[in-house]
Parts: C-alpha cells; sequence; structure tokens
C-alpha cells in the first residue's frame, strides 16, 4: 500500500503542479472542472446513486461548474462558507443529525454546493497576478497542516479530536498540523518578502493561514462523515494507494473558498 501511495505522488504531482505553473486559465478551468467532475462522480455514491445515474450527477455538476465560471465570485464563496459552519454543526453532533442529511437528495445538493465553490475559488486563484505563488501557498498549507497532524499525531496523540468521524484523527495531530502550517506562512511571507509581521496586514496574514488550516481538517472531517454514512473506506479506487479524488482534495474543498474570499478581501491581495 505504501509504495502504491508513494508511485501515485510521483506521478501526480508534476502533473498538478504543471498545470498550476504553466497552463492559461480558461485550460486551467478545465482541468480543475474535470477533476472535479471525477470528484461528483464518487460523491454519488454517498447518495447511493446507481452506476449510470452516477454519470448524470457528475454531468449535472460539471453544468453547474460551467455556469459558475461566469457567475460572481463573492456570493459563491459566501454561500460556501456557510455550507462550512453548517458542516461544523453536522460533524460535532455526528451521527444525531443524520435525519436531516442523510437522503439521497440532501446529499446530491451538498455535493454541489461543496465542489462548485472549490471550483470557483481555484479559477478566482488563477486569475491573480500572483497566481502559482497562492496556489501553491494554499496547497502547502493544507499539506502541511496533513504532515504536521500525521506525525504529531503519532507522538502524542492519545485524546481524539472526533472520534465518531475519524477515529485516527487527535487534537495533538490537530496542534500539530496548524503549528506546522503556521511555519510554512511565515517561510512563504519571508520568501515573497511581504506583507511584513509587525504591520496589521501581517498579523491578519498569519492569522489567516492558520484559520485555513483548521477549515481544512474541517473538509477532511466532513467527507469522512459522508464515507462513515455509506460504510465505505474510501470514495472510490481511482488513485492507488491513495482512494479516491475525494479522498485527496477533501481538505482542498474547504479551505480554497475560504483563501480566495480572504484574498478578495485583504489590503495585502489587492496591492501585488
Amino acid at each position: 500500500m505504501l509504495r502504491q501511495r508513494i508511485i501515485t505522488a510521483i506521478i501526480l504531482a508534476p502533473i498538478v503542479l504543471a498545470c498550476v505553473f504553466l497552463l492559461p486559465h480558461f485550460e486551467f478551468s478545465l482541468f480543475v472542472g474535470a477533476v472535479l467532475a471525477l470528484a461528483a462522480w464518487e460523491w454519488a455514491n454517498f447518495a447511493n446513486l446507481s452506476n449510470l445515474n452516477r454519470y448524470f450527477y457528475a454531468l449535472m455538476v460539471a453544468v453547474a461548474m460551467s455556469g459558475a465560471y461566469f457567475a460572481p465570485v463573492t456570493p459563491v464563496l459566501l454561500l460556501s462558507s456557510l455550507w462550512w459552519l453548517i458542516a461544523f454543526v453536522l460533524v460535532v453532533n455526528y451521527p444525531k443529525l443524520n435525519e436531516l442529511w442523510g437522503s439521497s437528495a440532501v446529499i446530491m445538493v451538498i455535493g454541489v454546493v461543496t465542489l462548485v465553490p472549490g471550483f470557483v475559488a481555484l479559477i478566482e486563484l488563477k486569475r491573480h497576478v500572483e497566481s502559482s505563488y497562492l496556489i501553491c501557498l494554499l496547497f502547502f498549507l493544507i499539506w502541511g497542516a496533513d504532515i504536521g497532524a500525521y506525525f504529531s499525531g503519532r507522538a502524542f496523540g492519545k485524546r481524539k479530536l472526533a472520534p465518531r468521524v475519524s477515529p485516527g484523527k487527535s487534537w495533538a495531530g490537530f496542534y500539530g498540523g496548524v503549528v506546522t502550517s503556521f511555519v510554512i506562512a511565515v517561510l512563504m511571507s519571508l520568501y515573497l518578502g511581504r506583507p511584513q509581521f509587525g504591520t496589521a496586514d501581517g498579523v491578519i496574514f498569519l492569522a489567516a493561514c492558520m484559520f485555513i488550516a483548521v477549515v481544512s481538517v474541517l473538509g477532511d472531517l466532513t467527507i469522512s462523515m459522508f464515507k462513515r454514512h455509506r460504510d465505505i473506506k474510501d470514495s472510490s479506487n481511482l488513485l492507488p494507494g491513495h482512494g479516491g479524488f475525494l479522498d485527496r482534495i477533501d481538505s482542498l474543498l474547504s479551505a480554497s473558498p475560504v483563501f480566495a474570499l480572504y484574498l478578495g478581501m485583504a489590503v495585502w491581495a489587492a496591492n501585488p
């Protein structure tokens, strides 16, 4: 399993980075849309749809993303933020509130509200003059939170974070992931030369990066909640050793809208 994970990561990482750095905006949008359409096909399994209906659902999400490409960005991101607040309540109370969201119809709607804003957020980041830096910063924050959580959780993890949703996660891992993301934010800021840490923008930037790390954990837990409700281990087997696309981008789906919303409001983003 570890060998499969490494081989898959070695193949995927250069493809993703090449798309981030080399593709123009429209082609990048097609790439992100294709990945999220595959994720939509996986999400349809959460709703217990049949094989053919899973393809129809993926097509429906693809059409929704096509429309969202031309939609105003801020309302979509705000809607996404509202959904993730609701998701936090659902995760904390799992499985008490299952009757509110456990039907196939509701899960299908939630899939749209989860996947489409992720698409909008990423293509909005790509529009920025420093898109490569910003998308890499987002990736590094998420990866840092994941890697930091893994090692600190293995070393110190005793008290469970959300045992009914994801028994493997601990509070020690959560704190370790946030600290790791903080260090990455500092290093990335030093690399770019701004924002300055002694300024209000610098403090807000570091706080936002830490918050994004926290939100990334919520994305992971939310997908785990749906998998547990469906009684499956992975969203699919499309990525050998890694499960499915949803298993790899769960944190990105929650973190990217928050990151894009922050950049839209920040003076740091308005003055590149």
